[in-house]
């Protein structure tokens, strides 16, 4: 990922006093999806980071460093997007996921990455992360939390361990030949955790969605 721009900050009608959708404008990296977005609490600070293999957006109710190109982990609360383009380069973050959570579906486009022997498939493989707890929704979309304190999927983006759980969701896209992922991260904390419930839902909602959110 190569540079940052501004988000789009519009409210929704639902639950429009809690939270608000963070979207950029449409660029030609966008792809398919008409939008690349995200529902977190209105009011918040965000920023995104995108590239050929495809965009990060992170929200959080204090300012981000930007002196930085990546800022330190995150250890409270926050909502982190990413998606990442099967097309492009960021097909090796997919296969990568899709090893973990859709061997099965995604076995040949897995197999199709392996086979271009330009990475070792040391980094196709996640680490186990044992004390994750996941769950398949269906066969293109999973849920899963990480627990407090420890690493695992939650903490595999802009999220570092904390107290918090880590709660998210990975989703596909339904074409075998180019099978983009999206992946939600989720820690609002303990004050917050019907928010933090609304913000999944919504998410993985329009995760789902071939326009995006």
């Amino acid at each position: 990922m190569a540079s940052r721009d501004p988000l789009k900050r519009q409210r929704v009608s639902r639950e429009s006093r809690l939270l608000a959708s963070y979207q950029r404008e449409r660029s030609p990296i966008t792809r398919g999806r008409t939008r690349q977005g995200v529902f977190a609490p209105a009011g918040w600070h965000c920023r995104v980071w995108y590239g050929s293999s495809g965009s990060s957006i992170l929200v959080t109710p204090t300012p981000i460093d930007t002196t930085q190109f990546l800022p330190p982990k995150v250890l409270g609360p926050a909502v982190d997007m990413d998606f990442s383009f099967a097309g492009t380069s960021g097909r090796f973050t997919v296969a990568r996921y899709a090893s973990r959570l859709f061997p099965r579906v995604l076995a040949r486009f897995i197999e199709g990455v392996r086979n271009e022997h330009l990475v070792p498939d040391s980094i196709l493989a996640l680490p186990p992360f044992a004390r994750d707890s996941v769950t398949a929704v269906d066969s293109l979309v999973a849920e899963f939390t990480t627990p407090p304190r420890v690493s695992g999927l939650g903490t595999a983006g802009f999220l570092g361990p904390s107290r918090d759980p880590v709660h998210g969701v990975v989703v596909i896209a339904p074409d075998p030949d180019e099978p983009d992922m999206s992946i939600l991260r989720v820690r609002l904390g303990e004050s917050m955790r019907q928010v933090e419930a609304a913000v999944v839902r919504l998410n993985k909602g329009c995760m789902r969605q071939s326009d995006g959110c």
